[in-house]
């Protein structure tokens, strides 16, 4: 028969040519399917929407992933976790030995559609199958409004075959959201059932945004995710016609490098390759693949390290090693961990529980977190694991021995300076649940009923301000609790998880954790200053002063246009003391105009070399994002430079993938919010002046312009509460002299 392939070179045009060959042959669906058969989960519902009319399946093929069935259990058995998981009893081989066989779920886009990613990748892919016979490359594409090649087809799902250097479209049919399980199970049925190989991978490629939204976000279809719960039950699918598990299953995506995501996959593949931060646009590089091939490597922990240390290699010329992570995770160590960090997180909840809910907060806040993670950016809630065993050991004589069966786990990391203590895995931890109704979702993906309940009791804590007395403390942890072995909790108030988050400027102390000893004042001397009662400094996480411009409108109205957050205090954490060390230098951009920046992170190697982090909202080009801004600090002094800009977490919970360059001539223009001087309440943005990039990213901290300035103390307790002092006025003479008014 007659097939098109197309050579790929190029991003916009790609050249066809005809061949004559054939597809290589269907696997024998029939034994495999006899091989599940016997599974009591694998249950009879809907239809198989193949693209080859040459597969026949079975007259009971059922679809796992639409009749909610699962691959994995997790109970109680009396106080202990029960693991109950797919399995076979043993793997066999599904074909063409020696062959590696990728499937790439490609959901293009806005990665696509504005860049051009999908398609460079789909070009690295046909490269790499050119140096290496053994190597090809199954691909679904589809979820983009724009394909930047003449392959693809817009509002089309496309199925493509990738070997010897050419690419092959073997099918092509209507759009289906590719944030569907039905979707996904589809794809991996009809791949497997006919290019089965001795070596298998699936690659999930798109936007990730950690455990709690997933993976592969379709534009063309309301940014509908995949779900860890929606990619299990496509899996299990898809297992009903393997007679091996996958090598590898891993996310060209950014923060899927997870906990949850790992004990989602146990029962499907041998070795999960994430990232537990934000990816870099370039993502893997598929000639990885066929480089370690080439060098003799075929398991999937030496194909997961090849993928690691080339992503890194490409981080590094492209500037972005700093803050780069991947990690390969054996997936059968997983159960060990499991149990162990079980036995951490019961320890842990009971400490909590009995006094220690403040200690466990405030560890849980030192550890390294991912994907922003601030107001201004959005949170995903996704900590270090490693880090967090590290900052609570002290409350749990299980900690050590989890910390262990975890770096057991993680059998290949890449990190880059930024994150060189990250451990290759992350967990959910409630930095902030306002705004949200999660537990619904991580009771479903959590990994431990323990777990699960000092994560509601960190709610809990949250939204009453400190007091637990009427926590249900049992919740989680009966035979009809509900975690997730099956069970639906009838009647449970997720209320508290709830709370909108409001635009207004909290002055009264109202829903925080904060009372004064000593109210704000401001001194004879011009030093404004406040002191907190003990019972408030036990839950003070951080004190960051607040600075906004006097702005009057043309109506003459006057406004207060905010400039953002810094560390300019001086906070006596034995005292509850704090007093502002301000001097009147803010971050401006080589113009002068004053940047609005939010302090967002301060990191510690050590106490000689640390770095904040600030992100400050801008239109670029046009396009309002985020500039980040790193300045270091060490013995040799302290630098400020732009890392680039970054688009944050978007309504969806969908990462912006990478931390993009500014280029020469970008037009960076400051956003500033605007708040009513008299209530606090948010009214409106004011947008300065165009700023010409000249290619130079270093930033300093200029005197403000001469004018009128307030001050105020932003005051943050443990559960990420924020209490407003009053704003002081203070002004900025011409040669530079900073003068408060009384």
């Amino acid at each position: 028969m007659k097939r098109k392939y197309s050579s790929l070179v190029a991003l916009a045009a790609l050249a066809a040519m005809t061949l004559t060959g054939c597809i290589p042959s269907p696997v024998d669906i029939i034994d495999a399917y006899a091989a599940a058969s016997e599974y009591e989960y694998f249950l009879p519902s809907g239809e198989l929407s193949s693209g080859n009319t040459d597969l026949e399946l079975p007259d009971n093929y059922v679809h796992a992933a639409l009749s909610g069935v699962r691959g994995t259990m997790l109970s109680l058995s009396g106080d202990r976790l029960s693991i109950k998981r797919l399995s076979r009893g043993g793997d066999k081989p599904m074909g063409d030995a020696g062959v590696w066989t990728v499937f790439v779920y490609l959901c293009g886009t806005d990665l696509e559609s504005d860049g051009g990613s999908a398609t460079r990748d789909l070009i690295e892919m046909q490269h790499a199958t050119a140096v290496q016979p053994d190597l090809r490359f199954i691909v679904e594409a589809d979820g983009t409004y724009e394909w930047k090649n003449d392959l693809c087809e817009n509002g089309t799902k496309k199925r493509l075959y990738i070997a010897n250097g050419y690419t092959d479209v073997v099918y092509s049919g209507s759009s289906k959201g590719m944030g569907r399980a039905d979707t996904l199970a589809d794809f991996l049925v009809w791949g497997i059932s006919n290019y089965a190989s001795q070596y298998m991978a699936l690659d999930l490629w798109n936007h990730g945004g950690g455990s709690i939204t997933g993976v592969c976000f379709d534009e063309t279809d309301d940014n509908d995710s995949l779900t860890l719960e929606e990619i299990d039950r496509a899996l299990n699918t898809a297992y009903g016609f393997m007679t091996d598990r996958f090598e590898i299953i891993g996310c060209d995506a950014c923060l899927m490098a997870t906990a949850e995501f790992a004990n989602i996959l146990v029962p499907y593949a041998r070795y999960m390759v994430c990232s537990q931060n934000v990816e870099s646009g370039y993502g893997w590089d598929y000639g990885s693949f066929a480089e370690a091939l080439g060098d003799g490597r075929s398991s999937g922990a030496d194909i997961g390290r090849y993928i690691c240390d080339s992503y890194y290699k490409a981080c590094e010329h492209s500037r972005e090693d700093e803050e780069a992570t991947m990690s390969v995770v054996d997936l059968g160590k997983l159960d060990d961990f499991l149990k162990a960090f079980d036995l951490y997180a019961q320890d842990i909840y009971e400490y909590a529980g009995n006094g220690g809910l403040t200690d466990v907060l405030r560890a849980g806040r030192k550890a390294l977190n991912f994907g922003g993670n601030n107001r201004t950016e959005g949170y995903t809630n996704m900590v270090d694991l490693k880090e967090l065993l590290q900052h609570t050991e002290p409350f749990s004589s299980n900690a050590q021995d989890a910390f262990n069966k975890l770096e057991a786990c993680v059998v290949s990391v890449v990190n880059g300076y930024d994150f060189q203590n990250a451990g290759g895995l992350s967990i959910y931890f409630p930095l902030s649940v306002r705004g949200s109704s999660e537990l619904n979702i991580f009771r479903n993906i959590c990994v431990s009923p323990y777990y699960l309940s000092l994560v509601d009791l960190c709610a809990y804590g949250s939204d009453s301000m400190g007091d637990i007395n009427g926590f249900d403390f049992g919740s989680w942890l009966g035979s009809d609790s509900g975690f997730w072995s099956g069970g639906i909790l009838d009647g449970y108030d997720f209320g508290y998880w709830d709370d909108e988050e409001s635009s207004s400027l909290n002055f009264d102390g109202s829903g925080t954790a904060i009372s004064y000893a000593v109210e704000p004042a401001l001194s004879s001397d011009g030093v404004y200053s406040f002191q907190l009662t003990q019972d408030s400094l036990e839950n003070l996480d951080t004190v960051y002063c607040n600075v906004m411009m006097s702005y009057y409108d043309d109506d003459g109205t006057e406004y207060m246009l905010d400039l953002g957050t810094d560390d300019y205090v001086d906070m006596d954490w034995d005292t509850g003391e704090c007093c502002d060390n301000f001097s009147g230098y803010w971050f401006a951009l080589p113009d002068g105009q004053p940047l609005c920046v939010y302090l967002s992170e301060v990191c510690f190697n050590s106490l000689d070399d640390y770095y904040n982090l600030y992100t400050a909202p801008i239109s670029l080009n046009g396009k309002v994002t985020n500039l980040r801004i790193k300045q270091s600090y060490s013995l040799g002094g302290m630098t400020t430079e732009i890392l680039g800009v970054w688009d944050g977490i978007d309504e969806y919970g969908s990462a912006s993938r990478d931390i993009s360059q500014l280029q020469n001539g970008d037009r960076i223009c400051p956003v500033y919010p605007v708040y009513d001087i008299d209530t606090g309440d948010y009214v409106f943005d004011y947008y300065g002046d165009d700023y010409v990039y000249d290619g130079n990213s270093r930033i300093d901290e200029e005197l403000l312009y001469e004018g009128d300035y307030y001050y105020a103390f932003q005051i943050y307790d443990i559960y990420d509460n924020a209490l407003y002092t009053d704003f002081v006025l203070f002004g900025v003479d011409s040669d530079g002299s900073l003068y408060y008014y009384e």
